[in-house]
């Protein structure tokens, strides 16, 4: 059924958005990295960056979620995109500390296409699947991540080869994509939702108790920071460890590439497999999976390296787009403000485990912080027991 969607002009218009946009938001750690020596910036400093821009992305995700739930607001996602457009290209051309500034305003954008292109996304592909919402999250995912995963490789070789100003390569042509999902999401398709997904939202949201609970609301929530501090981690400091040990601009930034890309990957199988095998499952086998290859990536050397990097991201990405769906589950007639809250928690959680981990490599190493990730995940593991247990019938009912 995935072709369904890869046929569709309104999806993919919204998916390739998202791939622009999470390609532009991977030039962050590579561009701190590059310029880290003549900013004079260190670990804590380029945690503490990062954390201002999740933090700024993440607090203002709710606010552009309830905005496209009250007003409909469908070429917000091609908007949001030239506003990144705009800001990282300023943030490459421009001198002095003028650049942190800029480059934290860039995650304006970010944060008004993830609550909005999210809802759109999942809605778009429930109603051409059936109800399989976590494979349509998932592979809609899968393009932010695939941004992610070759943006660290694209931008580190443009670095490596023209400077800071290479970068513009990536914000002109994204332009083009930022327009077509204005025609496409604006003048061309309106999104209409059938009264019977109406009705059934109604029902859900008045029947299901379960999530009500307020433990389980905590758990699941704590979860999520555990989960998604490893992987932010990952993306902010991988460059930083490795060119640590003497790599290129463009060898760090394949490292993190192969991570991401692991991480695109896990997120398709994940969403895929969920909704066969139960969505409490997968969040549990996926975080204990991941605790080996979190744990030991920073130690190894070779190959190995390469291995274990692409292990933990596909692990720890497994989850994403499952979590997403259930706290869509939880607000069904208000899913663009649902996935604001739960993408700005994770944008805000992971920014503080990055923050956090840049701390303690100051104090310590950089590779005993960056082993934390391991123990984190399995954590985030023994959590999931506070999920419901789940089968294919409940999963199409929870639908």
């Amino acid at each position: 059924m995935i072709h369904l969607l890869l046929r569709d002009g309104y999806f993919l218009a919204l998916s390739l958005n998202h791939f622009a946009v999470d390609l532009l938001n991977s030039q962050r750690s590579i561009l701190l990295v590059y310029l880290a020596p003549y900013l004079g910036l260190d670990n804590s400093d380029i945690g503490l960056i990062a954390l201002g821009y999740a933090m700024l992305a993440s607090l203002t995700q709710p606010l552009f979620g309830w905005l496209a739930d009250r007003y409909k607001i469908r070429w917000i996602s091609g908007l949001s995109l030239l506003w990144m457009v705009l800001w990282l290209s300023v943030t490459v051309t421009v001198t002095g500390s003028w650049v942190i500034g800029t480059l934290i305003v860039a995650a304006l954008g970010s944060a008004a296409f993830h609550a909005a292109g999210t809802e759109r996304a999942t809605t778009r592909g429930k109603k051409l699947m059936f109800g399989k919402a976590a494979t349509a999250a998932s592979l809609f995912f899968l393009f932010g991540q695939l941004g992610l995963a070759v943006g660290p490789a694209i931008g580190g070789a443009l670095l490596e080869r023209m400077g800071t100003i290479g970068v513009l390569a990536l914000t002109v042509a994204s332009v083009p994509l930022a327009i077509n999902s204005i025609y496409r999401l604006y003048w061309r398709k309106a999104l209409v939702v059938s009264d019977l997904d109406k009705n059934h939202d109604i029902k859900i949201e008045s029947t299901d108790e379960y999530y009500k609970d307020v433990w389980v609301i905590i758990g699941f929530c704590i979860l999520v920071m555990f989960r998604t501090a490893p992987q932010v981690a990952s993306m902010t400091f991988l460059p930083k460890l490795f060119y640590d040990r003497g790599y290129d601009p463009g060898a760090y930034g394949i490292i993190t590439t192969v991570f991401m890309g692991g991480t695109a990957l896990g997120g398709l199988v994940g969403g895929f497999m969920s909704d066969r095998w139960g969505r409490r499952r997968i969040i549990q086998l996926s975080l204990l999976a991941a605790v080996v290859p979190m744990y030991y990536y920073p130690v190894v050397s070779g190959f190995t390296v390469y291995v274990l990097v692409f292990l933990a991201g596909f692990f720890n990405g497994g989850s994403h787009a499952v979590i997403v769906v259930i706290a869509q589950s939880l607000l069904p007639n208000r899913r663009a403000l649902a996935s604001g809250l739960t993408m700005g928690f994770m944008f805000a959680s992971g920014a503080l485990g990055s923050y956090l981990i840049g701390l303690a490599a100051d104090y310590y190493s950089l590779v005993s912080a960056m082993q934390t990730n391991g123990l984190l995940c399995l954590l985030a593991a023994f959590l999931s027991l506070v999920l419901r247990r789940d089968d294919n019938k409940t999963i199409k009912a929870s639908e």
